[in-house]
């Protein structure tokens, strides 16, 4: 080859690399300049519980599968100090709600709604920061009573709530109900106080629906973490709703927590009147975490859905115990949980029984 020949080769050659390297160097230099990527703007989570019951209750079935939770959350950003949230529960049953009247000594239904409360919209909310430690939510959202109400049901320890929670059908859903209304929240005194106080239409009995009275209830909640000792949280809620009294509502209850690594150790106690009815719940739980999949737990609760009477099913003191398991795959994304629960009645009115239940839910 022609050393003239030669000598073009390499210097088109040192020409490529330089300008190869020129362009390398700029394409690195405006990554270094790009700003982060940023959060979508819907965010989508849910839970999903699938169950199998073995056993019964006043208030559960005998042996069956059932979809307990199956919901989907949506949230976003409006602007830095706005965002809204939205959230579903497709395995809700529609109930509805029937009028009756005596005719001719018979009772003869005169009317059939369906209970709004029972359709799958749970939350929708607007929520505005107006400053650091002061956050308006406007809608539909869970009202502030009792811890076990206001936490995720993916992170309560055993598998169902406890009873002034879930016996629903024996006057329980005093507290992890929703209604509509605005609620002012935030945390102060360094993050050691947390405080929410709101104004609902009711306690829970309007959701999806609008106030069917005049009256408002207020409803609040405090807690507070000891400086030094942040593991242990006290704390309480209460809410009135005023007016005639066949119509004031009062709720009022107290609640106290450690937690660490690897020990819970919780208490609370709430109570109720709805004009002349009273009722009475509270529970201790214990959780051992031996390692960081692995928690077991043990509770011991009392539930009284009316403290004046003592005739039946519907109305009888109930006290459960829960002993249980719980295994937590894939960083605890995927929870496998047992517990057996024994219920007795002090009255002997109603019989007691033992429940096994199993739980697998996913938390995405």
């Amino acid at each position: 080859m022609p050393s003239s020949r030669l000598a073009t080769l390499l210097a088109g050659i040192v020409v490529a690399l330089f300008t190869a390297r020129r362009l390398e160097a700029q394409d690195t230099a405006s990554t270094q300049h790009e700003p982060a990527p940023q959060a979508p703007a819907v965010q989508i989570n849910g839970l999903l519980q699938v169950w199998y019951l073995d056993g019964h209750t006043v208030t559960s079935a005998h042996d069956t599968y059932r979809i307990r939770r199956a919901d989907l959350k949506l949230s976003g950003v409006i602007s830095p100090r706005v965002r809204w949230r939205i959230s579903l529960d497709g395995a809700k049953l529609l109930n509805l709600n029937k009028t009756t009247t005596v005719a001719a000594d018979s009772s003869v239904l005169e009317d059939v709604a369906v209970d709004q409360r029972s359709r799958i919209l749970q939350e929708a909310s607007i929520n505005v920061t107006l400053a650091p430690a002061v956050r308006v939510d406007v809608g539909q959202q869970i009202i502030p009573l009792s811890y076990e109400g206001v936490t995720a049901a993916s992170q309560i320890e055993t598998i169902e709530r406890t009873m002034f929670i879930a016996e629903r059908g024996r006057g329980g859903g005093i507290s992890d109900v929703r209604d509509i209304g605005a609620e002012v929240r935030g945390s102060v005194a360094d993050n050691h106080v947390d405080y929410q106080l709101g104004v609902f239409n009711e306690f829970g009995d309007t959701q999806n629906s609008t106030d069917q009275n005049d009256q408002k209830a207020t409803i609040g909640r405090l807690a507070f973490r000891l400086p030094g000792l942040p593991e242990l949280q006290l704390g309480g809620s209460g809410g009135v709703e005023g007016g005639l009294p066949e119509q004031r509502r009062e709720r009022a209850g107290g609640e106290g927590q450690f937690r660490n690594r690897w020990l819970t150790l919780r208490a609370e106690v709430m109570g109720a009147r709805d004009r002349g009815l009273r009722r009475l719940g509270y529970y201790g739980l214990g959780a051992v975490r031996p390692r960081p999949d692995v928690e077991l737990v043990g509770r011991w609760d009392y539930w009284d859905p009316d403290l004046h009477n003592e005739s039946g099913a519907a109305d009888a003191a109930e006290r459960e115990i829960v002993a249980g398991a719980s295994y937590f795959i894939e960083g605890g994304a995927t929870r496998l949980a047992a517990n057996v629960v024994r219920s007795t009645f002090p009255s002997g009115i109603v019989q007691s029984s033992t429940l096994l239940l199993f739980s697998l839910q996913v938390v995405w």
